[in-house]
């Protein structure tokens, strides 16, 4: 075979400006055929601001966290600048972030959710020691909670505790999340939405706890499983965290920060606080 020959059809090929013309075409049409990586969206808030405090940092007690340093993260709410975030669930999800000297230091964390007149909803504490990173806290399915009411604003809140007997020392993150109906055409877009695209979906429909839960989703890539997947995965967490400010916080994560993704706190007494899930 003459190994100049491949070379010759190429300049014959090219010669002709209308092939060359289509073969490029053709060449876009087959690259836009290959899948590529889903990535989370950047987020587009809701046109809507409350009260709060997504981001703590202590300087007394257990902490020896400096505020004025801009370089290192806290205690963080995973939440819009804005202080607000769109639920679809009747028992969402909530997402911190505890760094691990904090979660070290710490004698338990406690979880409050209130309706707007601040009365409590649901409390519950639990054990962070051995837990660190991006945590989850599910709110429970249980006979005397009842599912969070749509159109109504409810107040929710950290706190890690330092000394049981000093709460000066504690640090609180606090936010607002409101449950929302779906319109008939959101219903029909999840319903036709795969597993791995549904952040950038939601992220796009400014439905912020909800785009936090799919990234947690094990069919995201978020399982201990799936550790292969770690690196796309944290790309797409720092995708949507850089878009709402939280620049900070998305350059510290690293993939083992991931892996505690899918676990469920638990309340003090009947079971570990973070077992990781899978």
């Amino acid at each position: 075979m003459n190994i100049t020959q491949p070379r010759l059809l190429f300049t014959l090929f090219c010669s002709s400006g209308r092939f060359a013309v289509r073969f490029l075409l053709l060449l876009g049409l087959l690259l836009s055929a290959i899948p590529m990586p889903a990535e989370a969206q950047t987020f587009v808030p809701p046109n809507r601001g409350m009260p709060g405090r997504r981001e703590g940092g202590g300087t007394r007690g257990c902490w020896g966290y400096n505020p004025n340093d801009p370089s290192r993260s806290g205690l963080v709410a995973l939440v819009p600048a804005e202080n607000f975030g769109y639920t679809l669930d009747e028992y969402p999800s909530f997402f911190v972030y505890v760094p691990k000297s904090f979660a070290e230091q710490a004698a338990a964390a406690e979880f409050d959710l209130m309706d707007a007149d601040g009365e409590s909803v649901y409390h519950a504490s639990y054990r962070v020691s051995d837990r660190s990173g991006v945590l989850r806290i599910d709110l429970p399915k249980t006979a005397n909670l009842a599912p969070l009411e749509v159109g109504k604003d409810y107040n929710w809140a950290f706190t890690l505790v330092c000394d049981a007997d000093d709460a000066s020392a504690n640090l609180i993150v606090d936010s607002w999340i409101q449950r929302m109906e779906p319109s008939t055409q959101l219903q029909a877009e999840l319903q036709a939405t795969a597993p791995d695209q549904l952040p950038e979906l939601l992220a796009s429909r400014g439905i912020w706890y909800n785009t936090l839960a799919s990234l947690a989703n094990p069919e995201a890539g978020a399982s201990h499983d799936n550790v292969s997947q770690l690196p796309n995965l944290l790309a797409r967490w720092q995708t949507l965290l850089n878009s709402v400010g939280l620049t900070v916080l998305a350059e510290e994560l690293v993939p083992d920060a991931l892996l505690p993704l899918t676990s469920t706190a638990h309340p003090t007494g009947s079971e570990p606080a973070l077992t990781a899930g899978h």
